[in-house]
């Protein structure tokens, strides 16, 4: 179903926000920004956020939305099991990297206040990672059904799939400087690690 006009431009209106505090954060952290600064960056009235966001946390739950693509995550999904696993881990793989290299200031903040509030991390929990999660078993579930992966645990699998990319990302994090002077370099080696390791 398609947004109405009116929807839309609140949409552009919360996206023109969140690219705001994504400069002002990534430059500042999240706990030294204020709604007053993330408005200013954007050029709208202070109370003009509320409008969109009910807080500071709701916002970085804006950002973590764009981050994580979460409103086209299906679709993606579903592109993916109309091509080869082979195509798809290329594809995944190699967008992803790049996402998170492009996005890694943002990533950092957002990730590392996520680590230290509890209640942040069980609502990014249940509103961007469990709903991945299941997309990604319900793919999984269709390889096996069609005979194109060997039968498992599709949970375990999910999990197990991401994991390698969330460990170069962890090690980034705390500062590995050859995963950050070469990140690029590693795209293709996880490719085929991945592939080698879901044959």
């Amino acid at each position: 179903m398609s947004k109405t006009l009116k929807e839309q431009l609140a949409q552009t209106k919360r996206n023109h926000i969140i690219e705001a505090a994504i400069t002002v954060i990534a430059a500042q952290g999240f706990q030294r920004t204020t709604i007053k600064q993330i408005a200013q960056e954007a050029g709208v009235a202070d109370g003009t956020i509320y409008n969109y966001f009910q807080n500071k946390e709701a916002i970085l739950m804006g950002i973590m939305a764009k981050l994580t693509e979460i409103e086209v995550r299906d679709i993606h999904f579903a592109e993916a099991a109309e091509v080869n696993f082979d195509t798809f881990v290329r594809e995944y793989i190699a967008h992803r990297m790049a996402e998170v290299d492009a996005d890694f200031q943002t990533l950092k903040v957002v990730l590392s206040e996520t680590i230290v509030n509890e209640d942040l991390s069980q609502r990014m929990n249940e509103a961007f990672y469990e709903p991945g999660f299941a997309l990604a078993e319900q793919y999984f579930q269709y390889l096996m059904a069609n005979g194109k992966m060997d039968e498992t645990d599709a949970t375990i699998a999910t999990r197990l799939f991401s994991a390698p990319l969330l460990g170069l990302m962890f090690l980034r994090l705390i500062g590995d400087k050859h995963v950050t002077a070469y990140w690029d370099a590693y795209t293709e080696p996880l490719i085929q690690f991945m592939l080698k390791s879901y044959q």
